[in-house]
């Protein structure tokens, strides 16, 4: 592979195609290409995550856990932990460091006051878009190769989670093309989908003036092929289709439809005994779905080995939460987040822990193991108060 190929797409954009993970530093000529070339803007294939890791800063990871995930973001939070586990294993088992040698263009514009823009769609929206689009059983091999990354004190294994990537110029095509293994047609789409949002980043960007574009070389022909669809696509329908749906993570109809499934029973049960029975048993129903379903909540918050408060919460929050579409897990989180007060930081902890007892006693851990087991414990006492409280019908 050479060192840069350099593509003269039209007078405003310039591809330039190198190694990404490979190389220990960015070579002379490129460099001097830049300057030839003096674009208004550098536009670098790589997201904004990936960006402030490459530059030493990563400001990502010093933020609070807590605003993240309030805003809803857990997934974004598991992913981009994914990416560091890869990252960090690359550094231990092969002895590179991706992406931190394109570090060195960063001075060249600040001295030539040429503005850097990032034009790779956000690493952990490629993942989060890609496992939607899963069959369950690959989502069930996806999160082996998770914990083959992150939740595993064999070095074997960690090694074995790179297996390849280093063969590519590109970290996050080298990780989509480990998924292809098993699971083809969400990794294709992947990569369809990051080249198709590259390519209309860059033509985007050259309406504004020269674009120097720094991409992996294996993308060069596949962007070059991209922009010129977009040229099309804005010569015959006045506009290039923008690339904002490419950025949106949407729901299946049956992960909406169970959020509504408990209410909607209890309600239409408390109904109908309200109608039909006496008082007695409503008050009975309503102790057995309190105890079964608070009761397994709490138990789940236990094994997750919370804190008292998120215990406590569990117990009593769970037999009303579980009557609103918001699982009362995430609320036990919550709790468990405002006393533990971890960082994002704390999520690189996870793949450094060596012995079960660290991993589980990392504060990120404890907090997801709260809200997931509460809420899966929740869900486990709705259907063990369900054939109780169908007796009441009868």
């Amino acid at each position: 592979m050479p060192e840069h190929t350099v593509m003269e797409f039209s007078p405003n954009i310039i591809l330039v195609g190198i190694d990404f993970i490979g190389k220990e530093s960015v070579n002379h000529e490129l460099i001097e290409v830049v300057k030839d070339y003096n674009p208004d803007t550098l536009a670098i294939a790589l997201c904004e995550k990936r960006f402030e890791t490459m530059m030493g800063r990563d400001e990502w990871s010093e933020r609070p856990l807590l605003p993240q995930y309030k805003e809803g973001q857990t997934g974004t939070l598991i992913y981009q932990a994914f990416i560091d586990a890869i990252n960090e294993n690359l550094r231990i088992f092969r002895g590179i460091e991706p992406e931190s040698h394109i570090a060195q263009l960063v001075p060249l514009t600040e001295d030539l006051d040429i503005d850097v823009e990032l034009i790779d769609r956000d690493v952990t929206l490629t993942l989060s878009r890609m496992f939607k689009g899963m069959s369950p059983s690959e989502k069930l091999r996806m999160f082996w190769y998770f914990k083959s990354s992150m939740l595993t004190f064999s070095d074997k294994k960690k090694s074995g989670s790179i297996e390849g990537i280093d063969k590519h110029d590109d970290l996050v095509d080298g990780v989509l093309s480990s998924v292809e293994k098993f699971a083809p047609e969400s990794a294709k789409k992947a990569k369809r989908e990051r080249i198709e949002y590259t390519s209309k980043k860059i033509y985007e960007l050259s309406s504004s003036g020269k674009v120097v574009a720094i991409i992996p070389y294996s993308q060069l022909q596949k962007v070059s092929s991209a922009i010129r669809k977009v040229k099309r696509r804005e010569r015959h329908h006045r506009g290039i289709g923008g690339y904002k749906h490419l950025e949106e993570v949407s729901k299946r109809i049956y992960t909406k439809a169970l959020r509504f499934i408990s209410p909607a029973f209890f309600i239409s049960l408390a109904v109908y005994l309200f109608f039909f029975s006496d008082v007695l048993n409503i008050w009975r129903a309503w102790l057995y779905w309190f105890i079964a379903v608070g009761g397994m909540a709490a138990l789940g918050a236990t094994l997750a080995r919370g804190h008292p408060f998120s215990i406590i919460a569990s117990f009593f929050l769970a037999p009303f939460m579980s009557l609103t579409l918001i699982g009362p897990g995430w609320i036990a989180g919550y709790i468990e987040l405002k006393v533990r007060k971890p960082k994002v930081a704390d999520i690189k902890g996870i793949t450094s822990s060596e012995s079960a007892n660290a991993f589980l006693s990392n504060n990120v851990i404890k907090v997801f193991a709260v809200g997931v087991f509460a809420n899966v414990f929740t869900w486990m006492g709705l259907f063990i108060v369900l054939p109780l409280l169908i007796r009441f019908i009868g």
